[in-house]
């Protein structure tokens, strides 16, 4: 957050991306607390949500509260993952 304010609470989305074999797995993140504000964590979350149905990619976002003294997810994030999926699925 830009202000220098800490919310009562802040947001994490979490992407999970249905395997062929039909498991969730978890893909990426996006964590408010790296957000300049929730409308920052809302516009990566629609941009990364209208990627995937472009894409077809299968899965689901969960979105929770952060907890209390939670580390950072080790899971990339939306731009990191968009690149390695590009990577991973570029044309011949």
């Amino acid at each position: 957050m830009t202000d220098g304010r800490r919310p009562e609470f802040v947001m994490i989305s979490t992407f999970r991306l249905r395997t062929e074999d039909g498991f969730m797995i978890a893909a990426f993140v996006i964590d408010e607390r790296e957000c300049e504000s929730p409308a920052h964590l809302k516009s990566i979350r629609n941009e990364a949500l209208t990627e995937i149905q472009r894409r077809h990619i299968a899965g689901e976002f969960e979105t929770r509260r952060a907890k209390a003294g939670e580390l950072p997810s080790t899971l990339p994030r939306w731009a990191e993952f968009k690149r390695q999926w590009e990577v991973a699925h570029e044309e011949p």
